[in-house]
């Protein structure tokens, strides 16, 4: 934590003291730091990079092992003050003619601080400055807050952007033991991190993309575009870790919660990816190179769409029969010879296509139709009813034969009737695919 701090030190130098009359009226004087004593007042917990405080601590730690300096408490446990944590600007000290001293010395210092980013950006953070001296113990230099305030006088702050300041109390310190008392002064400096450019640029961003995922299985599989959206949502995703992991500060004691949700939507979209990939390929798989396995049948087609309440597709009827009425889709292919006609049809329907191949003027001229039948004696026009009867009577019995062109009229219209029952038969699979 950087902080842009006026410190205030006022003590008593009884050696400083002098009479206003002996001296023409003088009532303050103007002096620089160094030509009067000062308390050495620093920031114990200033921010030090790891190799100079294990550096640090080693060559203390053999000092004291070779006699060099006596074991001291106070640098181990405040081994984080280190580099320039004393004051750097050395500007006038006041001193009054009662041996009062007035330092309000300019100050910006780098302080440690352990934060706790699981609810990050909507985060409230603790912050400590430890003051003391260093080499004095309390029984030499008697710290006290300044007029008795338990609070830093924020009149002067200037607002950030990022945080705002809650409270700065702060606490006078005493530790008394076995080595001499020491005393400090720390100041707990509660802030809160300000959340509008985090909500704009980084969470509204995240939910929105992360909602994208679902239009990944909305997207038909014939589009041939799932994958590459559900890729460019993965991308997107990553590009806010990145975000995320430079914003916050590198620490593996907590975890926050936005990089868990993105985590957790970025596993999600990765296995959305892979079902995708498995639609896709069950979406294209036709009857003729695959057959869906029974189990599967039963479980996709059968039980979960009763399950989630979703309708089958319903049965398409086939092409030759899309012109007849009253006919409905047969359970089973048909496959039979073209002159033949299917049992599941109407009788009235089969009797009207018997007469048609029966009687030669409704067909094609170029359709010769030769019928073997048996002489009958019809020469009178009042007998022509009765004739007519017992001829077709008797023509049922008779086998049709036809000319060699009709026949192969006849192959070619088998063949073709044949393709659109398979056909049809393929795009009822498919649409079962497709449903599956």
């Amino acid at each position: 934590m950087k902080s842009n701090v006026w410190l205030r030190f006022i003590w008593t130098d009884y050696q400083l003291q002098w009479d206003e009359a002996d001296y023409g009226g003088i009532g303050v004087l103007r002096l620089p730091p160094d030509k009067v004593w000062k308390p050495d007042i620093v920031l114990f917990n200033k921010y030090v990079s790891a190799s100079i405080l294990d550096t640090c601590t080693r060559i203390c730690f053999v000092a004291q092992f070779l006699g060099f300096i006596e074991p001291y408490r106070r640098p181990f446990k405040f081994r984080s003050a280190d580099g320039n944590y004393e004051v750097r600007y050395k500007s006038n000290v006041l001193i009054y003619p009662n041996g009062d001293v007035l330092w309000v010395p300019p100050a910006i210092y780098q302080s440690s601080c352990t934060i706790d980013v699981t609810y990050f950006p909507f985060d409230q953070q603790t912050c400590i400055m430890k003051f003391g001296s260093w080499t004095f113990n309390g029984d030499q230099v008697s710290l006290a807050l300044y007029n008795n305030k338990n609070f830093v006088d924020l009149s002067d702050y200037w607002k950030s952007g990022t945080w705002d300041i809650i409270s700065v109390p702060a606490y006078l310190n005493t530790y008394k033991g076995d080595f001499p008392t020491e005393t400090d002064i720390t100041f707990y400096i509660i802030i809160r991190r300000k959340t509008l450019f985090y909500t704009v640029n980084l969470i509204l961003p995240t939910v929105l993309i992360s909602f994208l995922c679902v239009l990944v299985f909305y997207l038909p599989a014939e589009a041939g575009e799932k994958v590459t959206l559900g890729i460019s949502i993965l991308l997107s995703l990553v590009v806010f870790l990145l975000l995320v992991s430079k914003i916050l500060p590198p620490t593996s004691l907590v975890l926050p919660l936005i990089a868990k949700y993105l985590l957790f939507t970025f596993i999600m979209n990765t296995v959305s990816i892979l079902v995708t990939v498995i639609i896709i390929n069950w979406n294209f798989r036709g009857p003729r190179t695959h057959r869906m396995p029974q189990l599967i049948r039963k479980i996709f087609l059968k039980y979960l769409p009763t399950i989630l309440l979703m309708r089958r597709p319903k049965k398409t009827r086939l092409r030759w029969m899309m012109e007849i009425p009253n006919v409905t889709l047969p359970t089973s292919t048909y496959s039979g010879s073209p002159t033949e006609l299917p049992k599941h049809l109407p009788t009235s329907l089969t009797k009207s296509k018997m007469e048609v191949m029966e009687l030669s003027d409704l067909h094609h001229p170029n359709c010769k139709i030769n019928r073997k039948v048996h002489h009958t004696t019809s020469s009178s026009s009042a007998a022509g009813g009765e004739g007519l009867a017992d001829r077709r009577g008797s023509e049922s019995s008779d086998s049709v034969l036809l000319s060699p062109e009709a026949s192969k009229a006849t192959e070619a219209v088998e063949f073709i009737a044949e393709h659109l029952r398979n056909e049809d038969l393929y795009i009822q699979v498919h649409t079962r695919g497709n449903y599956f």
